[in-house]
């Protein structure tokens, strides 16, 4: 049978729904089922799976595949490894595809025998040390979670596991390329991890790779890892990732430890993870982007605490994770005060996590005084430590402009110094802001270009206030029009051709001409809610707080800003020529 055919068979026989309904909770809509996409954060669902013909698709985040496409995406299998796995449940023999040498794919089965027979091991001793299941209860850990959380317990001597492995006739050298011996200087294997609890490591498919040690009593250092083989990078390895992916649509909670992890993951809190004795890797930030755009943060508030947070924040900045800071009071972690203030009430400090921008303007602005003009800038100058990392994106254009506008800084200011900062950072010449020809064009600013073609709609957009689109992908454009009023020589080639390409695909849609009033209601909606976003940015500042006038003012206007809110919801639930929202 050509492999094709086998790849074919194995499609057919593999229930789509039924595989993808294991991540995800799916309700039958038409021929479609329906859900919260497990690749992106959202509220209605934009996921579905089309099962008549075979793949998945996500109106939201564009993740589109078939069966084989979701266990490489969810799993991170190779294609062969997503063949073998569905052929399997199917019942279907698939002939051996060996991508590697026999001998390494030999080698990492008998690495995986040495782990899973000291696991057991391990697992026996501790059942044999009162003092090292007492130490766990005082963690807080139950019985029933260190069983399956696979806790051990390596003793406190020198060939305890080499000798047990010796018995059942694996060598020693064995031991040592799986992570669990060492050498010493005459020659000796004797064992890696000695008078430590002991804690499985595992992939991101569940596979034990390597060991975790806690040591039991004083001495250092308190936490360490078995070594590095061919099965375990700890660079590219989460901790309690194999248990967070199925609970990460909401976002990765990233701690610092081994105790963190599975205190949280014991309170069913299972979306938390930990870097193995490093910083937060890009390997770490790819891996976690297969299953979720948004990363959590949560670290102590002492010096070293932020500056972890810090490293963090400009590594997964420019990958596009829509990042949120979780800050413990100083001299606390995840796993003391999950049990100070119980599972429920640390779920709700995640899920109501500041993101970045909110965190970092916050204490940028902690102790300043937004009327002067030295606090401004001192604000400013703590926020350049990040917004260049950021991607250009339109979510980025849109938070320079609502910074400019808080620090009471041109927008152009805000770009340059951002420019500035990522050369002298080493990042290269940043990407060009985008062209009247070539920069995207934002659906609110689409109806105002093509209604400035013609004198009366060029007026009516003209005394629209210029804060309302300045910041939009496209502003340059409809700048180039208005500019030009109506005399297409005096349009820059560029923006003429964007002009024309709008055009065309005008035509080609048979689209009515647009609706100046309904337009302009979406466009004020746009900057009213942006504006909101601001004033209650500023309305987080201990400074502002503590000043009354101002807070008051800032506090007035809000409640315009939220009238004006309303007053346009209801004009814009009016259908187009119905009312006054069609003028």
């Amino acid at each position: 049978m050509k492999d094709r055919e086998i790849v074919e068979r194995v499609r057919d026989a593999t229930d789509l729904v039924a595989l993808v309904g294991q991540a995800v909770k799916l309700r039958k809509q038409g021929g479609a089922f329906v859900g919260l996409c497990p690749f992106h954060s959202e509220r209605s669902p934009s996921f579905q799976v089309v099962p008549n013909r075979g793949f998945y698709h996500c109106f939201g985040c564009g993740k589109h595949g078939d069966a084989f496409a979701w266990l490489m995406e969810r799993e991170g299998l190779s294609f062969p490894e997503a063949l073998e796995q569905l052929a399997r449940a199917a019942g279907i023999e698939v002939p051996r595809m060996r991508e590697r040498p026999a001998a390494e794919v030999d080698q990492e089965a008998r690495l995986r025998g040495v782990l899973e027979t000291a696991q057991g091991w391990f697992e026996r001793q501790l059942e044999a040390s009162p003092q090292a299941q007492d130490y766990l209860r005082r963690r807080g850990i139950t019985e029933a979670f260190a069983k399956e959380a696979g806790f051990g317990l390596a003793p406190d001597g020198w060939e305890g596991l080499v000798g047990h492995l010796r018995g059942l006739g694996i060598s020693p050298d064995l031991a040592e390329l799986a992570g669990l011996a060492s050498r010493t200087e005459r020659g000796t294997v004797i064992d890696f991890l000695r008078g430590r609890l002991t804690i499985p490591i595992h992939d991101g498919r569940g596979r034990l790779v390597a060991f975790g040690g806690r040591i039991l009593g004083d001495g250092q250092p308190k936490y360490m890892n078995t070594r590095e083989t061919a099965l375990f990078r700890k660079g590219e390895t989460l901790f309690g990732f194999q248990r967070a992916k199925g609970a990460a649509r909401d976002g990765l909670l990233v701690v610092e430890g081994y105790f963190d992890v599975l205190q949280l993951h014991q309170s069913g809190i299972a979306q938390a993870v930990a870097p193995l004795g490093t910083a937060l890797t890009e390997e770490h930030l790819k891996l976690s982007a297969r299953f979720t755009k948004r990363l959590i943060l949560c670290f102590d508030g002492d010096a070293a605490g932020r500056r972890a947070m810090e490293k963090s924040l400009r590594l997964a900045l420019p990958l596009g994770f829509d990042v949120r800071l979780l800050e413990l009071p100083q001299g606390e972690d995840p796993d003391t005060w999950c049990m100070a203030v119980g599972a429920e009430a640390f779920r709700e400090l995640v899920r109501r996590a500041p993101d970045w921008t909110s965190f970092v303007l916050a204490h940028a602005l902690e102790g300043k005084d937004l009327r002067r003009v030295q606090d401004r800038m001192a604000a400013f100058q703590d926020l350049l430590e990040f917004l260049p990392y950021l991607p250009d994106t339109p979510q980025r254009r849109e938070l320079f402009a609502s910074l400019a506008h808080q620090l009471q800084l041109p927008r152009a200011e805000v770009e340059r110094a951002v420019r500035e900062r990522r050369l002298r950072a080493g990042g290269g010449a940043p990407a060009p802001e985008a062209s009247a020809a070539h920069g995207a064009l934002d659906e609110l600013l689409r109806p105002l270009v093509l209604l400035a073609q013609d004198a009366a709609g060029r007026a009516a957009v003209a005394e629209l206030p210029h804060a309302w689109w300045e910041g939009l992908d496209g502003a340059p454009l409809l700048q180039a029009v208005l500019d030009a009023e109506g005399d297409e020589d005096l349009l820059p080639p560029e923006a003429l051709a964007q002009l024309r390409r709008l055009e065309g695909e005008r035509a080609r849609r048979d689209e009515m001409a647009p609706v100046p009033g309904r337009a302009f209601s979406r466009l004020e909606s746009a900057f009213v809610h942006r504006e909101l976003q601001a004033v209650n940015r500023q309305l987080l500042d201990p400074r502002i707080l503590g000043d009354e006038a101002l807070k008051r003012r800032l506090e007035d206007r809000q409640v315009g800003l939220l009238r004006r809110k309303s007053d346009l919801a209801r004009l814009l639930r009016v259908p187009s020529g119905a009312g006054p929202s069609a003028t």
